[in-house]
């Protein structure tokens, strides 16, 4: 209150409202305390610019209001569904690799990624040299299949 009695929201006290509802919002997770936090922050503004306590609580509802209605989006962008990702020898079919040694349909090895990796083929032999696609694992082994050239190269 104030010299003539009247209640006077002072910044901190909007930024204190923030800071809880913030708190709120970490152990909550579902927007509706961080909403109620923006207009906060926004009343804090109004009140540091000497809005009356009235105009004060009508920043904050209509901030609040404001941020709830973007709600939807947010949570859209937030919880927005990633392609997933190969990992382990799933992430190594399809990859080129060079053959550094003849391979066969029993034997062979390949360079892959900078590492010799053991190979064979279903599809006759493959020569030194040439470079091969890793069509699956088996194990230890890689199953590859000679690389075909594009027409275009």
């Amino acid at each position: 209150m104030n010299s003539e009695g009247k209640c006077v929201m002072l910044p901190w006290v909007w930024l204190a409202i923030a800071g809880i509802c913030a708190v709120l919002e970490i152990l909550n997770l579902n927007l509706f305390f961080a909403s109620i936090a923006v207009g906060a922050l926004f009343a804090a503004l109004a009140s540091s610019l000497s809005a009356s306590t009235p105009v004060q609580w009508i920043v904050l509802a209509i901030t609040t209001v404001l941020s709830l209605r973007l709600k939807p989006i947010v949570i859209k962008y937030i919880f927005r569904k990633t392609p997933p990702l190969d990992t382990g020898i799933n992430a190594l079919i399809g990859l080129r690799a060079v053959a550094t040694s003849t391979v066969s349909d029993s034997v062979g090895t390949i360079k892959l990624r900078g590492e010799t990796w053991t190979a064979r083929t279903d599809l006759g032999e493959i020569t030194k040299g040439s470079e091969v696609s890793i069509l699956r694992i088996e194990g230890a082994i890689a199953v590859v299949v000679p690389c075909i050239e594009s027409q275009f190269n």
